[in-house]
């Protein structure tokens, strides 16, 4: 299954190319008059290359794979279907080591591949408990994440709880656009996340802007130097920078929940995708393979007020399914055809040799620090 998007105008920001050219452009009845037979054969080759010229992907088209998590919350091994800790005669799901060779094998056969993470890594297993963040840290420079955005659980310990030791160690881009730090946080805090981040993909820039739900005070510990401001109203002027750096494809990462999720397709101009967390929301076009019910086919599409369809995806929780957005743009970054759907880690996918067995034993014997270098990702 898969979705089309049309190619809508976005004022001066994404004007849709013409798709064809007049008959006397194209030079067939000039000259001296054909014969009918040539004329027929002539008219209905036109047609078919009109026909066929929404529908196959130009030259200038271009794909990129979006691999994504949400609230994974420390669950680092494998787990049971139910995603709590997983016993010897359960089917076992996700862990950091079965997301390591999926992630590995779409990179090996995608040459446009951005890795995500929608925020919540913090908080529920053993795992934080004793490592407070270290162990995401480390394994996210492991899988080789490349942008994250905070989410409310990543301030459980307060901001010097985030501080140290994940904004300490993580190695991607950490983003959120609409928290502002006041002056007591804003060389310290402030300086340690970004509102958005450009990539540059297969040589294509590619803008990812970050957001977290306003409602973070009342479900965590920011402390009061911390404003969270509307999500629409922050992003929309983040966009709107993007586009004067000539960046037409943009992917709006964010912890809000599903309805802000699809509030911000709609109303924030500019936004190409967005993957969102939060809800724990799972999406599925088809069958789905374990005992989550879809909320909706994966991807949503979202009709924007700009005229344009908007794919909007989450990948459940706790690293049971890692997200796959094969997302195409015309050459004006418009999203022309948007498939995929969460990919169920199970036993059918094999763990790879991780550092897994060695925290198991540090947890045992009460050790603090993960291991460093390289453990077989």
């Amino acid at each position: 299954m898969f979705h089309v998007a049309g190619r809508f105008d976005r004022g001066r920001r994404k004007r849709r190319r013409s798709s064809s050219s007049g008959c006397k452009q194209l030079g067939f009845f000039s000259g001296s008059v054909l014969r009918s037979a040539q004329m027929e054969n002539t008219i209905s080759l036109l047609i078919i290359i009109l026909l066929l010229g929404t529908a196959i992907p130009s030259a200038a088209d271009w794909t990129l794979v979006l691999l994504h998590t949400n609230d994974v919350h420390a669950r680092v091994e494998e787990t049971s279907v139910h995603s709590i800790k997983c016993g010897r005669a359960d089917k076992c799901y996700g862990g950091v080591a079965r997301r390591a060779t999926e992630i590995r094998r779409i990179r090996n056969e995608e040459p446009n591949v951005l890795l995500l993470d929608a925020g919540d890594q913090f908080q529920g297993m053993v795992w934080f408990t004793l490592y407070k963040g270290a162990e995401a840290a480390h394994f996210m420079n492991r899988l080789g994440y490349d942008a994250m955005v905070f989410g409310n659980h990543e301030f459980d310990n307060g901001v010097d709880g985030l501080m140290e030791p994940f904004l300490r160690d993580i190695n991607c881009s950490v983003l959120s656009a609409n928290i502002r730090p006041d002056s007591t946080l804003a060389s310290t805090f402030g300086a340690a996340f970004q509102p958005y981040k450009i990539f540059d993909v297969g040589g294509q820039r590619v803008g990812v802007v970050g957001y977290t739900s306003r409602e973070t005070p009342a479900l965590s510990q920011p402390g009061p130097h911390l404003e969270f401001l509307d999500e629409v109203s922050a992003l929309q002027p983040i966009v709107d920078k993007l586009e004067t750096l000539g960046v037409n494809k943009v992917i709006a990462l964010g912890h809000s929940g599903i309805d802000v999720d699809r509030l911000i397709a709609r109303k924030v101009r500019g936004v190409d995708v967005v993957i969102g967390g939060h809800t724990n929301t799972f999406l599925y076009t088809g069958q789905p393979p374990s005992l989550e019910r879809p909320e909706g086919d994966y991807p949503i599409m979202e009709a924007s007020e700009d005229g344009r369809r908007v794919p909007v995806v989450q990948a459940y929780a706790f690293g049971k399914y890692l997200g796959f957005l094969k997302v195409t743009f015309d050459d004006a970054g418009n999203v022309v055809r948007s498939t995929g759907n969460p990919i169920l880690l199970d036993s059918s996918i094999q763990q790879g040799t991780t550092a897994t067995s060695c925290l198991t034993r540090q947890l045992l014997v009460g050790k603090e620090d993960p291991p460093t270098g390289n453990d077989g990702f």
